[in-house]
């Protein structure tokens, strides 16, 4: 009933339709646990968890996309916890106002009670670039902790003053691995929001629909066409494992095509401006696809898609794919990812993540809430340009291997080369070595490094007998 109730808020007047959501937003603010703080000085950034509520939590994990313009940018743990993962991609990323060239996507271990009022750093950024200026954005923040009574918890990280108008939900999806896809909220080993789908429906071609509302961004099904298995027909608010999930699923290629039927009046049946996320779970051919251009409401099928934002010519002939539409957005603007080749050994690797945004404009999918525009740093290189001669000019460090899995370099040595230092990302200065006179080449062990945990990013910085800087670059380990 609570979803339906929902759907029924669209139709009606704007004044009813305002005031829901404005007790939307009210009960939003309430839940509001943790805002970010931040630490700037010139070339870094650090950002910091403070926890509002009135209760010691303990954080477990966090999932961060961060924005920036140039590969000069590096981010990590600002305290190593182990069991983080950064994937850095490149492309075109917009919000509201910006758009960026580069999107990391981190997913960190954590390990600290944070007292009521108190703050916890989490991730640091840096410029490492020689001479010009970056940018760097934190966006689509989300915290996992535990109570004092162990029960786990997951929370958006808001930016200080939001007010709780800067609601999104994150979304993973990823097609065509039995073991991990799916489709998934807040982080990509979170439990599926279709859990035990399977087990309706065998066979292959098989794929999954979920269906969001654009206010709430909880899920729905649409009155002309009835999920298909018994744990899609229980309307029951987001959660597991108690509570069951909303979605369809559906043989797209079944031999009288009526999966591909019943996506079209999934679609027909959706209100403008509402998600829809779409897997497919096992290989389907391009025969098959072919083979579907025989079947007479195709062309219905292909006007649908387009319905939200996908042109079927990027997507067929495939096989796996990840989806995520809206209703109304104009074509070529939805998220996909899809597996032209075919190929089963790389099936896992065309996932989806991004931001389902509440009450966004209805022709638009933008990657991140446009309320953390508002904290986008600007950084200065964390490498002076020297003041030498035309002889003393900044060049790239030449190491090998480059990222190093073993925290072991060879470092090519220019001419005149006298001494080498390296630091971390504070600056701290972590080896220095003066006796390389002579040499064209040096091999750097980490575990000359004085610390801990070898595993980083590091800047090492060559100089000759006048202390002028001739070589510099990122270690990698």
């Amino acid at each position: 009933m609570k979803i339906i109730l929902v759907k029924f808020i669209h139709w009606k007047p704007k004044m009813y339709l305002g005031f829901a959501i404005l007790m939307f937003l009210t009960k939003l603010n309430a839940q509001q646990k943790f805002t970010f703080s931040t630490y700037h000085d010139r070339d870094s950034v650090v950002w910091y968890v403070k926890n509002l509520s009135q209760e010691n939590v303990k954080l477990s994990a966090a999932t961060l996309d961060f924005f920036y313009k140039s590969d000069n940018v590096m981010i990590w743990p600002y305290t190593y916890f182990g069991g983080n993962k950064n994937f850095r991609k490149i492309g075109k990323f917009c919000g509201e106002k910006n758009c960026w060239k580069y999107k990391s996507e981190i997913g960190l271990g954590l390990d600290a009670w944070v007292a009521p009022g108190d703050s916890f750093p989490i991730v640091s950024g840096d410029n490492y670039a020689a001479a010009s200026f970056d940018t760097l954005m934190l966006a689509n923040f989300e915290l996992f902790w535990y109570d004092t009574n162990g029960i786990s918890h997951k929370n958006t990280v808001l930016p200080p003053k939001s007010n709780g108008s800067c609601e999104f939900v994150p979304l993973f999806e990823t097609a065509g691995s039995s073991k991990i896809d799916g489709i998934r909220l807040g982080s990509n080993s979170w439990f599926q929001l279709h859990e035990g789908s399977k087990n309706y429906l065998f066979g292959s071609n098989i794929a999954i629909a979920i269906l969001f509302d654009n206010y709430s961004l909880k899920p729905y099904w649409v009155s002309s066409v009835f999920p298909q298995n018994p744990a899609g027909r229980m309307i029951k608010n987001f959660g597991y494992p108690i509570d069951s999930q909303v979605f369809y699923q559906f043989n797209i290629y079944n031999s009288k095509y009526t999966g591909m039927q019943t996506l079209d009046s999934i679609i027909d049946g959706m209100s403008t401006g509402d998600y829809i996320a779409i897997v497919s779970y096992s290989q389907w051919s391009g025969g098959s696809a072919n083979a579907a251009n025989g079947y007479n409401a195709f062309g219905s099928l292909k006007k649908s898609f387009e319905s939200i934002g996908l042109n079927m010519d990027t997507l067929f002939p495939g096989c796996t794919y990840s989806l995520l539409g809206r209703k109304g957005l104009a074509v070529g603007k939805a998220k996909f990812n899809v597996n032209h080749i075919c190929n089963p050994a790389i099936f896992n690797v065309f996932s989806l993540k991004t931001a389902m945004i509440s009450n966004a404009p209805t022709n638009e999918m933008y990657d991140y809430p446009s309320c953390y525009e508002k904290f986008i740093y600007k950084l200065s290189p964390y490498v002076p340009k020297p003041k030498g001669g035309l002889n003393q000019i900044t060049n790239r460090l030449i190491a090998y291997p480059n990222p190093s899995f073993e925290g072991h370099w060879t470092i090519t040595l220019p001419r005149g080369a006298s001494k080498i230092e390296v630091v971390d990302a504070v600056g701290r200065t972590l080896y220095v070595n003066e006796r390389l006179i002579g040499l064209t080449s040096f091999e750097l062990n980490a575990s000359l490094f004085n610390i801990l945990n070898t595993q980083g990013v590091y800047v090492a910085r060559v100089y000759n007998d006048s202390n002028q800087l001739l070589s510099v670059g990122r270690l990698v380990n």
